[in-house]
């Protein structure tokens, strides 16, 4: 069976958990993540399978929690088909399949609270510097994690400086920032022009969906943009076709 099919299916399969987490993750900075209904207050399943099991439903108030199951299983389904795709049978698939299926959850926690939680932007990181730095060890060429590296320093700092330029939360934040700077270290082992084409195509979707939105009147200047899903989405597009 085709690498690209199998890792699609996988990224469906992990549709439930990671719909659990973006519920549970779903909350402000400082808060502990959730553990009962919020509408409720029945506590969430326990076990190993809770997340595989996971209904998206209270099971004692029936009130829908966080994102659709099935959207967020087309979402990683999609990425894991990208990651399939482009990598094939390299090694390296797998780290690449958890910062994949890692983007999705930080997607839907962005889009539900406004914010990328360092549980889960610092966890991408370390995989980053350990799963492709161990790949490019075997692989007796260090190119590619030194690309990366840049690569961090590049986005990440470019990032930095337009969440400095507005620090009042109605532009670009650290969350931001940092998320920037791990894309940076992903699209830079593949190469300069899946770095160029993921930040590009990242800030691109989201100029023209600002501009809509304030051209059809649901949103103004004021207004806050949520930046991370589209960053994800660019680095989806390099990975594709890069």
């Amino acid at each position: 069976m085709d690498v690209a099919v199998v890792t699609a299916l996988v990224g469906a399969l992990c549709g439930p958990a990671l719909a659990r987490g973006a519920y549970q993750m779903s909350v402000d900075a400082g808060t502990p993540a959730r553990q009962r209904c919020g509408r409720c207050g029945e506590r969430l399943p326990a076990g190993w399978a809770r997340f595989a099991l996971w209904t998206g439903r209270c099971g004692h108030c029936r009130d829908a929690l966080g994102p659709r199951i099935w959207l967020v299983a087309i979402a990683a389904a999609v990425a894991g088909f990208a990651v399939g795709q482009r990598l094939g049978n390299d090694p390296v698939v797998l780290t690449f399949l958890v910062f994949a299926f890692g983007g999705v959850l930080l997607a839907f926690i962005d889009l539900a609270v406004r914010r990328l939680p360092d549980q889960l932007t610092a966890p991408l990181a370390v995989l980053g510097l350990v799963g492709l730095g161990t790949a490019a060890y075997l692989n007796r060429d260090m190119t590619p994690v030194l690309r990366g590296l840049i690569g961090v320093a590049l986005a990440g700092g470019l990032f930095l400086a337009l969440a400095l330029v507005r620090p009042d939360g109605e532009g670009m934040g650290l969350g931001d920032a940092k998320l920037a700077a791990v894309l940076g270290l992903f699209l830079g082992y593949l190469g300069w022009g899946d770095l160029m084409l993921g930040i590009f195509a990242g800030t691109a979707a989201a100029s023209v969906f600002g501009l809509v939105m304030l051209r059809t009147g649901r949103m103004d200047r004021k207004s806050a943009l949520t930046y991370g899903p589209f960053l994800l989405v660019g680095a989806l597009v390099a990975v594709l076709i890069g």
